[in-house]
């Protein structure tokens, strides 16, 4: 059988295109070297740009109690926190959760799996105008591939800068209120997911890790707990994880949208800093429209070489601008003294902190 779409990885970006492209009616196989559900480092916040889109190829989400976000609060070491309201807001999700909900979805629609898998090998064969992709147990055909495989070793090993760590956790907060609590070397999310549970996650730079004897636990003591805020809410929560789920290795580059022949997207094309909230919504935003060009292939509209360049074009315009941006907050977000600054301008001008949240997100795609 030759698939019309082989995707190599079936995280948020995977997943939400292999369900879109079979809704169109294409034949689609996805590789993927885990299995669902499963845990994930990752803040759990979705932008409202995602949400019409989300319900379009999940309607099954429409039956989560999940908690909508319209406040934003930022700390850092001072005395002194930014409040304000978001102009299109977010909800709260775990990743276990969604990715689930999106698998079953795509199961239903058709999509033929392999888990617990890895690609091997891409092939692309000019002359049948066909890839063949290898695993372990046989050789898969399809008209293109799609590469969303997340961070890949090759860039974790060149710029492995971050250390990302997730906990989910219980504790008396507000709801419709994600908060940023900067401390030297990084910085601290805490927003609500489904079933009362909130997702405690954030960022520190790997040399902060290694000076504490490689313990995450020291680490947050000697680093996390320079901002009270964090300080409190480590020991006023519930770990509901027994240990937390931990990625290494996190740099924020932009890398190629097209490689030995495959489309990319997802974290695999770049990844934004997770201080804007807006990782996972890049990444549905780019299945979605990777799906509309991928169609236009498939029924004969515009020729593979004009599929690439439309999408890498695409991509730079719609991407490039807030992963750069993004990486100005990062190193703002782990120096203390000049996030205590900025919390104070935000404060005096409001204007400026809501251009600031605007240029990282876009609008509603859908």
């Amino acid at each position: 059988m030759i698939y019309d779409a082989c995707i190599i990885g079936g995280g948020l970006a995977g997943l939400a295109l292999s369900i879109d492209l079979a809704g169109r009616g294409f034949s689609v196989v996805v590789i993927e070297k885990g299995n669902y559900p499963r845990h994930k480092v990752c803040g759990e916040y979705v932008s409202m740009e995602s949400y019409d889109y989300l319900l379009k190829i999940c309607p099954s989400l429409k039956t989560v109690n999940f908690p909508f976000v319209n406040k934003f609060q930022l700390s850092s070491t001072g005395k002194k926190v930014f409040n304000t309201p978001l102009s299109l807001g977010g909800f709260g999700i775990s990743r276990y959760l969604l990715e689930q909900l999106l698998y079953e979805k795509a199961k239903q629609v058709g999509v033929t799996f392999h888990l617990g898998t890895k690609a091997r090998r891409v092939f692309q064969d000019t002359h049948l105008k066909r890839y063949s992709v290898s695993i372990a147990s046989q050789e898969l055909f399809s008209r293109l591939v799609f590469t969303s495989t997340g961070r890949r070793a090759d860039e974790r090993r060149k710029g492995a800068s971050y250390v990302g760590v997730k906990y989910h956790v219980r504790l008396e907060r507000d709801e419709s209120l994600i908060e940023i609590h900067n401390f030297p070397g990084g910085y601290a999310g805490i927003s609500n997911v489904e079933e009362g549970k909130a997702c405690f996650c954030y960022i520190i730079n790997a040399q902060c890790i290694k000076g504490s004897n490689k313990s995450i636990g020291e680490a947050e003591k000697k680093y996390l707990y320079r901002n009270a805020r964090l300080k409190e809410i480590v020991r006023s929560s519930e770990f509901l994880f027994k240990e937390p789920v931990t990625v290494s290795g996190i740099n924020f580059n932009i890398r190629e949208t097209v490689a030995d022949g495959s489309l990319i997207l997802g974290d695999a094309a770049g990844s934004i800093a997770p201080i804007t909230g807006n990782g996972m919504s890049m990444g549905l935003r780019a299945a979605c429209m990777l799906s509309k060009f991928a169609s236009e292939y498939f029924t004969g509209i515009i020729s593979e070489a004009e599929l690439r360049k439309k999408y890498s074009n695409y991509w730079k315009d719609e991407f490039e601008s807030r992963i750069k941006l993004s990486r100005y907050f990062q190193k703002l977000s782990e120096k203390p003294l000049l996030s205590n600054v900025a919390i104070r301008v935000f404060s005096a001008c409001r204007p400026l902190a809501r251009a600031a949240i605007s240029l990282t997100h876009g609008q509603p795609f859908l």
